[in-house]
């Protein structure tokens, strides 16, 4: 019983290479590590900066409230809820999950970043979207409908702020959450985790430990910043078009495909993009920082570590659910998938050597 998206879990040990590069395992390697251009694009040469005298405030892990335990629990309770398919043409109402198709658009043009498909998504406020998921209420299940809105000061497209959207939605599917009580018998065997009071203390101890990584995770991205503001590169209007590009064919392109849009919608769709000031800005720091990684990788003689390959190699497999064996095999068929491969073991053997070097100072509230 869980309110997860197990709508994958019978296909994991069938997954094509295709989908296995789509999931995204490797979406957070450095650009330029991976790029695969539709035109040829000089790459600028870049020196590797010296790596003395590096030093950087630890960030502080988020302190841990009261609330943060409240959320993480009532997360479990619909983990562990009692859940019924509603039927198609039944009325989709508040908390329940549904799977849903997206597409937003403004100013008569898809949204970056709107298109959404198979999106398992909770019933309730979001002040990211406001309306948008109170509209679905009373929505049939299978039906379409659009939701009209206007965009918060806080939407995460900075030039689409105050702007009115609409959103066409299809719902595909819904499921109705039986909640248990807190404290009942029932939730806390299926939780497997002893008495209330062991359950919060566990919730607390891996908050405290997630938020100890992703201040871990925040220092090493301060450190990183260091290594781009010390190498100045020109960067090629071009190489950023490329990169923006290449994500968005990875990302958006397949999908919008699949909605039958026409090469003109494609290249509109791709245009929102491209224009994007924050899309643009985030692609030229992750090839600067590629390119540097790379350049620190030559000047120093660094090359991947086999046991941090082949502990990533688990990694993977155990996320896709493709056997290590399967996963082995598919490394060695496929000449793309092993470069990718080799190019993220690189990058976390440089950043090992790079964060050996640095000297962290203590964190400051």
């Amino acid at each position: 019983m869980t309110t997860h998206d197990d709508s994958q879990g019978g296909r994991k040990n069938a997954r094509s290479l295709a989908e296995l590069h789509a999931l995204g395992i490797m979406k957070r390697m450095p650009a330029s590590l991976q790029l695969d251009p539709t035109e040829p694009v000089q790459m600028p040469s870049v020196e590797a900066p010296s790596l003395e005298g590096l030093s950087v405030a630890r960030v502080l892990p988020a302190p841990l409230t009261e609330q943060d335990l409240v959320e993480r629990f009532d997360a479990l309770r619909r983990q562990h809820a009692d859940v019924r398919e509603r039927a198609p043409g039944e009325d989709v109402a508040a908390e329940d999950d549904v799977r849903l198709d997206v597409l937003g658009f403004a100013n008569d043009r898809l949204m970056p970043f709107s298109a959404r498909e198979d999106w398992w998504v909770r019933v309730a406020p979001d002040p990211v979207l406001p309306g948008f998921f109170e509209a679905l209420e009373g929505v049939k299940v299978g039906h379409s409908l659009g939701i009209e809105l206007t965009l918060p000061d806080t939407y995460p497209v900075e030039s689409l702020r105050g702007q009115p959207a609409r959103f066409l939605v299809e719902v595909q599917a819904a499921r109705e959450l039986t909640l248990l009580e807190d404290d009942a018998p029932e939730l806390l065997a299926r939780l497997g985790m002893g008495s209330i009071t062991d359950v919060m203390r566990k919730l607390g101890d891996a908050l405290a430990q997630e938020r100890a990584d992703e201040s871990a995770r925040l220092t090493q991205e301060r450190v990183m910043d260091l290594l781009v503001e010390r190498t100045p590169v020109e960067l090629p209007s071009a190489l950023v078009d490329e990169e923006v590009r290449r994500r968005w064919a990875e990302v958006e392109r397949p999908l919008l495909q699949r909605k039958d849009f026409q090469p003109d919608e494609l290249q509109e769709a791709l245009e929102g993009w491209l224009k994007d000031p924050l899309t643009r800005a985030d692609a030229a720091y992750r090839l600067t920082l590629s390119l540097v990684l790379r350049a620190i990788a030559a000047r120093d003689g660094l090359q991947p570590d086999r046991a941090a390959t082949e502990a990533m190699l688990e990694d993977l497999a155990g996320f896709t659910g493709v056997p290590r064996p399967e996963m082995g095999q598919a490394v060695k068929e496929d000449p793309a998938l092993a470069s990718r491969l080799y190019e993220l073991a690189l990058r976390f053997a440089v950043i090992e050597h790079v964060m050996k070097q640095v000297t962290l100072t203590p964190a400051t509230a």
